[in-house]
């Protein structure tokens, strides 16, 4: 009999100690997440999903008060898909939108 309860024992413990490891780990993710710098590509994404827009007319519309013609949108883009690079009237763009792009919140799908 105190085997049997021996046994029950230890499977609580080994229950209660891997659902505190699940909690840290948990809490431990929830702070890299909370912690995780916002980048460019990071706006772009949230931009294009709200406004449902692609990201390339969104490079277009940042142009659009900068003295830069179409084919340098074009090639800027193609930097972009291939090195990640964001042209200074993209940035500018999302600097002067970011307040507001952040109050957003992405649909779910």
């Amino acid at each position: 009999m105190f085997a049997h309860i021996d046994l029950q024992i230890e499977t609580v413990l080994i229950l209660a100690a891997a659902g505190l490891m699940f909690r840290i780990l948990q809490r431990r993710h929830r702070h890299t997440v909370d912690t995780r710098v916002v980048s460019t590509e990071d706006y772009l994404y949230k931009i294009a999903r709200i406004t449902g827009a692609s990201e390339y007319e969104i490079f277009r519309t940042s142009a659009a008060d900068w003295p830069v013609s179409e084919s340098m949108v074009e090639k800027h883009f193609k930097d972009y898909l291939r090195h990640q690079m964001t042209p200074c009237y993209v940035n500018d763009f999302i600097r002067k939108h970011r307040h507001q792009i952040d109050n957003l919140e992405l649909p779910p799908f």
